[in-house]
C-alpha cells in the first residue's frame, strides 16, 4: 500500500522557507516533491485567517490536503507558557483555550488532526519538581476538556509524548504513556501521535508501541533518530512501513526534522524517495514471499 506523507511547515520556515512570506514557492517546492499534504501552524491568534484561507485554498489548488495543526507548545516555537499540565489554574486554562481555538480552526479546515503534549516552561532534568501525579492529574483534565470540546465537531485530537529532555521528565514521554491517558479521557476522538524521533530515545521497538495504539495512531512525525531526514540515522523504516502496512495504516506521516537539510528541495526529495524506496522493497519482499 502507499503512505500518504505531509510536510510541517514551521519546520520548512527553520531552513528558510516560510510559506507565510513566500506561500507559492514554498507549496510549489512540496508539491512538486510529490507530498500528498502539509501540516499548517496552529496559530488563531497571530496568523490572519485571511492569511490561513488563502495559504490553505493554494495548498489544495496543487493537490495538498491539510493533514494537521500543528500545535506550538514549547517555547522556542510558542514563545508564551501553554502548559496543559500546570498545576496554575491560570496558566492550565490558558493553554486549554489555546487548544480550542485551534480545534476551531481545525474544523474551518474540515478537521485534520490537532496535536497536545506536555510542555513545562521552565525545563527540569532529571526530576521534577511538581509531583508526576499531579502533572497527570493536571494533564487529564485538559485533555478531557480538549476532547470534549473537540469531539463534536469532528476535530481528531492526538497526544504526542516527548522525550525527557525537552518535556517533563517522567511524565507522558512514552507512547505507553499517551495511550494510557487516551484511556482514561475515554473520547472517541482523542488517540496518539507517535514522533519517531521521540520515540527512538522513550520507547522501545518502534513496531511494538505502533501496534500497541493500533486505531488510535491519528498522525506520525516523521524523523530518523538523529532528527534528521529518514534514512541518516539508526531507525530501520524498512520495519516501520512493513508494520504500517500490516495495520493498514491509512493516515499521514508528516516530515518533522530539525533543521532541515542541506537545503530544501534536497530536504524534501531525499525524503520522499527514500520512503518510496522502502514502500517498493516491502512490496518485492511480499511478491518474492508470495511466489515460493
Amino acid at each position: 500500500m502507499a503512505f500518504k506523507y505531509s510536510v510541517i511547515l514551521p519546520v520548512l520556515a527553520l531552513g528558510g522557507g516560510d510559506v507565510w512570506e513566500r506561500p507559492r514557492e514554498v507549496l510549489q517546492m512540496i508539491a512538486s516533491a510529490g507530498y500528498d499534504g502539509i501540516d499548517i501552524d496552529a496559530e488563531p491568534d497571530r496568523i490572519d485567517q485571511r492569511r490561513f484561507r488563502e495559504v490553505t485554498e493554494m495548498a489544495g489548488s496543487l493537490g495538498l490536503k491539510v493533514a494537521g495543526v500543528l500545535g506550538a507548545w514549547g517555547t522556542w516555537h510558542a514563545g508564551e507558557q501553554r502548559d496543559l499540565a500546570s498545576s496554575d489554574e491560570s496558566v492550565r486554562q490558558y493553554a486549554v483555550n489555546y487548544c480550542k481555538k485551534c480545534i476551531d480552526l481545525s474544523a474551518s479546515l474540515g478537521g485534520p488532526v490537532f496535536q497536545i503534549m506536555a510542555v513545562c516552561f521552565h525545563h527540569e532534568y532529571p526530576f521534577c519538581s511538581t509531583p508526576l501525579g499531579t502533572l497527570r492529574h493536571n494533564f487529564v483534565r485538559s485533555a478531557k476538556e480538549i476532547a470534549d470540546y473537540a469531539a463534536p465537531r469532528q476535530v481528531p485530537v492526538a497526544i504526542e509524548p516527548i522525550n525527557r529532555f525537552e518535556g517533563y521528565a517522567g511524565f507522558l514521554n512514552s507512547v505507553v504513556d499517551a495511550m494510557s491517558i487516551v484511556d482514561e479521557v475515554d473520547v472517541s476522538c482523542l488517540g496518539v501521535m507517535i514522533d519517531f524521533f521521540h520515540a527512538n530515545i522513550e520507547d522501545g521497538s518502534l513496531s511494538d508501541v505502533m501496534r500497541m495504539a493500533g486505531n488510535k495512531l491519528l498522525h506520525i512525525h516523521l524523523a530518523d533518530s538523529n532528527r534528521q531526514a529518514p534514512g541518516t540515522g539508526h531507525i530501520d523504516f524498512l520495519q516501520v512501513v512493513r508494520t504500517l502496512s500490516a495495520m493498514e495504516y491509512k493516515r499521514y506521516m508528516a516530515l518533522d526534522c530539525i533543521p532541515p537539510r542541506p537545503d530544501l528541495e534536497t530536504f524534501l526529495g531525499y525524503s520522499i524517495s527514500y520512503m518510496r524506496e522502502m514502500e517498493k522493497a516491502l512490496a518485492l519482499q511480499k511478491r518474492l514471499y508470495e511466489s515460493h
